[in-house]
């Protein structure tokens, strides 16, 4: 069976340069996805408003078109040629991160862009000869349309509410239909289709975009914000495929609800607390997006629950800010999730006065959390459904109960009361300090106790206080917490070799065992069950491959972590929407080797882990800036001979990097672009799979050349101490392979041996 797409042509492109940072031009040219004439294949860019344009490729209709909140305002559009259209289903297409671009036949180039923070977009139609050109816009239920001067003005019809107005570069006349057409013979024209809240709005937009080289300028700011930080390395198909989800992590970023990252598309543009603070790290830390970064932390603030009388969710974070359901509370994990990324916020950018804000989030959260979750361990309780796996039948009953301790809250709940602890002990709060302190040494020590027997770490403890052990990836969180180990490193290493050994494919880490007698082999089986019943039960979730590779390369498997990374970056250039990865993946392929994406078609957090991943885990760039520290803890793939980086933090700082493998030395050449001497720390995989320490000093504008290997170090030439840092766990984990998926055979799995079974279960109160 294949597991690996077949993306030649997507993936063809130049080798990759590793000196530095292309132009504009060379660094869109080769993200760009070039598709085969009449594949139709989805393509979504954002607004960072609160807008998206969805479209297909071969097709100047098919998809949304530009949806603005819950409407879709424009369809698309088409060109002509003197009077003659393009045909775009026989035309070379190639999708960008803006939009798209497409060559016809007859050398006519056609370009659309959706502009940032514009709520408009830019389509520009160049032919190499003087023509007489056209551009139609399209609209599936446009309103009264107008001229005035030189704007075509559409009077809102739809739910949107909005004015419409259509502008160009060149003088024009209005053909019907909305076609705007040059009014002589040239070369090139670009139009503009603007929004507004009154007809005024949307002109004055229109007119002067179309003034500007909106196109232009719209790459010009993308490509400044892609390339803030930046990583290139001797693997081009890599470079693509995290620039793409770069460019995809940074389209959820909106201001619909206050500064926040949408979920997903089409279903989850709505805020939500746990998936914008997992998706944070990947998605604003590694770009160096610092104070969209604080902007997200500071609004989900301003929704915390501080109701009075107090209720059981006081002090929470929302699950989920909405604009057509009231905000709701019903998420364990969410402001762990979020004190957890504040304090990393913290580290990336030195910004020691937020701390005061999120101490001030703190207080109330651990009130309320201490007085209706904390147990007699320590630990924290939550109901069955509140966790990350939240599905339920009706609303009702969760399809998989993980209440009420699963394994990884424990492991947030520490992390949350660590962190908290830090920011009372910088408010001069030193009695909340102790007591969270204390709360958090309690909760590790009755963990360890209650969890792990030697051999199996379990999911979740039941009611009963019974391990639940089925296999599933939540355990492996335990590998990637920011602070000091929250359970022993040899456990770690066990726990990691049981998840991995167990539920990881080629092409990402299953929800649950396929050998689990609850195991759902396809997410979309109507036959069977309702898809929420397979939603946690099997399935595959892009996201949960982000821990899985923190968790390799802290022990020194990231070979077999760029494997899973090679396929998950081929899912990014071509399967399902193009440059964007969907919700899940059914766990096991088809009878051709085929993979299917399900769920939703563009997740943010499935992309935003695959950039994290490649910032913080295979570079192992994570700053310390509360004690001055650029740390890096490197698992370099045995296939990157070399790489280039431009690694963001602080305020407006860098530290380059030129990488390169010489023999079985390491050399790393370093230059610090900042206002301050910084100590620099690396800790150094080993061949043996354990690791060493080591720290030098850097000043602003200073370069160092690092050279390890055999146990070595050496800076600009001088020796330097390694110390121990880490163990070998290799004998611990030993070999580990991908798991062989199953054939499907209904038969095979007993949650397809008749309808509803899953339900049936918990309906009877059976399940365990």
């Amino acid at each position: 069976m294949k597991y690996l797409l077949t993306l030649a042509a997507a993936i063809a492109m130049p080798p990759a340069a590793v000196a530095g940072k292309p132009g504009v031009d060379a660094f869109f040219d080769a993200m760009a996805i070039s598709v085969a004439a009449g594949q139709q294949s989805r393509y979504v860019v954002g607004d960072n408003l609160a807008g998206y344009f969805e479209g297909y490729t071969q097709s100047h209709d098919r998809g949304a078109g530009y949806t603005i909140k819950n409407a879709s305002v424009f369809e698309g559009y088409a060109t002509l040629v003197n009077g003659v259209a393009n045909e775009r289903a026989r035309s070379s297409e190639q999708v960008l991160p803006y939009g798209h671009r497409v060559r016809h036949a007859g050398g006519a180039l056609e370009e659309m862009a959706l502009l940032s923070k514009q709520h408009a977009l830019a389509i520009r139609l160049a032919n190499p000869a003087d023509a007489m050109l056209a551009v139609q816009t399209l609209f599936k239920d446009p309103g009264a349309i107008s001229r005035d001067g030189d704007v075509v003005l559409i009077a809102p019809a739809g739910a949107s509410g909005l004015f419409t107005a259509i502008a160009a570069d060149q003088p024009f006349v209005v053909d019907g239909a909305l076609t705007l057409r040059s009014a002589h013979a040239v070369r090139s024209m670009t139009v503009v289709v603007a929004f507004g809240d009154s007809a005024a709005q949307a002109s004055g937009r229109a007119q002067a975009l179309a003034k500007a080289d909106p196109i232009g300028a719209e790459r010009k700011a993308l490509y400044e914000a892609l390339t803030k930080s930046y990583l290139s390395t001797s693997d081009a198909g890599y470079n693509k495929a995290l620039n793409w989800a770069k460019a995809a992590s940074r389209m959820f970023v909106v201001e619909e609800f206050g500064t926040g990252i949408w979920a997903g598309l089409p279903w989850f543009r709505d805020n939500w607390g746990r998936d914008t603070f997992i998706a944070l790290p990947g998605t604003l830390l590694v770009s160096g997006q610092f104070d969209d970064a604080r902007a997200v932390l500071a609004n989900f603030a301003r929704y915390q629950n501080l109701r009075q009388p107090r209720d059981k969710d006081y002090g929470r974070i929302p699950n989920r800010v909405s604009a057509s359901d009231k905000t709701i509370y019903n998420t364990v994990d969410g402001t762990p999730w979020m004190l957890r990324e504040a304090f990393e916020y913290i580290q990336y950018s030195g910004d020691k006065a937020f701390a005061r804000q999120m101490y001030e989030l703190a207080l109330p959260y651990f009130d309320g959390a201490i007085a209706n979750y904390a147990d007699q361990d320590g630990l924290l309780a939550h109901d069955a459904a509140d966790t990350w796996m939240d599905a339920r039948i009706d609303n009702r009953d969760p399809w998989s109960g993980r209440g009420p301790r699963a394994v990884e809250i424990q492991a947030l709940w520490h992390t949350a009361l660590k962190t908290g602890a830090w920011l009372a002990t910088e408010a001069g709060d030193h009695a909340k300090a102790r007591q969270w302190n204390a709360l958090a040494g309690k909760a590790q020590r009755s963990f360890l106790k209650l969890y792990w027997d030697g051999r199996i770490m379990a999911d979740r403890l039941r009611g009963d206080a019974s391990r639940d052990t089925r296999v599933r990836p939540n355990q492996l969180m335990l590998v990637s917490i920011p602070f000091a180990d929250f359970v022993p490193p040899r456990v770690q290493a066990r726990v990691t070799r049981n998840a991995v050994s167990e539920l990881l494919y080629p092409y990402g880490i299953a929800s649950l065992s396929q050998n689990d007698p609850y195991f759902h082999p396809r997410h979309e089986n109507p036959d069977f069950h309702h898809k929420d019943a397979a939603y946690h039960q099997g399935s595959i979730w892009g996201w949960n491959a982000g821990f899985t590779v923190t968790a390799l390369n802290k022990f020194g498997y990231q070979d077999l972590a760029w494997k899973l990374s090679q396929n998950l970056g081929q899912q990014i250039l071509g399967l399902g929407t193009l440059g964007n990865m969907s919700e899940l993946l059914d766990a096991l392929p088809g009878d051709d080797g085929a993979l299917t994406p399900s769920g939703t078609w563009a997740q943010s957090w499935s992309v935003a882990e695959y950039a994290r991943n490649g910032y913080q885990d295979y570079v192992g760039f994570r700053p310390r800036l509360l004690d001055n520290t650029l740390a890096f803890a490197p698992a370099i793939p045995a296939a990157w001979s070399q790489f280039y980086a431009a690694l963001p933090f602080g305020a407006g700082e860098r530290i380059e990097v030129d990488f390169q493998r010489v023999g079985k030395q390491q050399q790393w050449q370093l230059r610090l672009h900042g206002a301050a001497q910084r100590k620099v720390a690396f800790s150094i995989l080993n061949d043996d799979k354990s690791r060493s320490q080591l720290a030098f000093e850097l000043a602003p504008g200073q370069a160092a050349t690092l050279v390890t290997g055999g146990g070595k170090a050496t800076v600009n030439g001088k020796p330097l101490a390694l110390r121990a840092q880490q163990a070998s766990y290799a004998a611990d984990i030993g070999e580990l392979v991908f798991q062989t998926p199953k054939r499907y055979r209904a038969g095979d799995f007993p949650m397809l041996e008749s309808k509803d079974v899953l339900k049936g279960i918990v309906e009877r109160r059976q399940y365990r």
